[in-house]
């Protein structure tokens, strides 16, 4: 079972977003496991805290190297698996859906979440944790981040998605934008009285037109959106 461990100071925040529609239909049908472990145990001083000012000055505060690997040691010596160690970070390899693809392979990853000003470099390096990113943005911490990496992972796992083929054409599997979608009615009326019209070739039945049309459609989207991903397809 795909198994995901989460580092945070807010465990609170856990399963979020991961605990509705198929991720957490999955998640309560035992197809992946979650578990969140509270930096905060692994405090060092009477009030627990897990963060300290930075050397050589500077705004805000920063976690601290010993607590991230007291909760490290912690997971390794309760867990019967191997972990795979991510920290969320701006400063991280911007994420891409190979990389879900092969995070999902991995028996249990541990994502850990950033807070304040980041994490002591030090524990980042020593102990091998792969930095990632999901963006040249800046959030205020990495439980959102942990989620969307998370849920990128857990929908490509076997029997989450009802229909796994749906995979192979949407955006990004092949460096392609996935194509245009469309569903009833037939003709939709805006509320300025404005008639929409679902493309012809999309009722006509002819599947070979269909998918030729639906590929030139995401070439354009692609074109227009993404030109860089058609140079990696190049």
């Amino acid at each position: 079972m795909f198994s995901v461990k989460i580092l945070t100071a807010y465990p609170e925040m856990f399963p979020g977003v991961l605990g509705h529609s198929i991720i957490g239909k999955a998640l309560k049908e035992k197809k992946w496991f979650l578990e969140t472990v509270n930096l905060h145990n692994f405090g060092y001083n009477e009030r627990n805290s897990i963060d300290d000012v930075p050397f050589g000055g500077g705004p805000g505060m920063i976690i601290r190297p010993d607590v991230v690997e007291k909760a490290v040691n912690f997971i390794d010596k309760t867990s019967s698996k191997p972990s795979h160690l991510i920290y969320m970070s701006p400063s991280g390899k911007t994420l891409k859906q190979t990389d879900l693809m092969e995070f999902s392979k991995i028996d249990q990853i541990v994502i850990l979440c950033g807070r304040f000003e980041g994490v002591d470099n030090r524990v980042i390096e020593e102990i091998g944790f792969q930095e990632v990113s999901i963006g040249d943005y800046i959030t205020a911490g990495g439980e959102v981040t942990a989620q969307v990496l998370v849920e990128g992972c857990v929908r490509l796992l076997p029997g989450v998605l009802g229909h796994p083929e749906s995979v192979l054409e949407e955006s990004f599997s092949n460096n392609l934008l996935e194509h245009p979608q469309y569903t009833r009615p037939q003709v939709w009326t805006d509320a300025q009285n404005k008639e929409h019209n679902v493309p012809d070739i999309l009722l006509s039945g002819h599947h070979g037109k269909i998918k030729e049309w639906r590929n030139n459609k995401s070439l354009e989207k692609t074109k227009k959106n993404r030109p860089d991903l058609l140079n990696k397809k190049k």
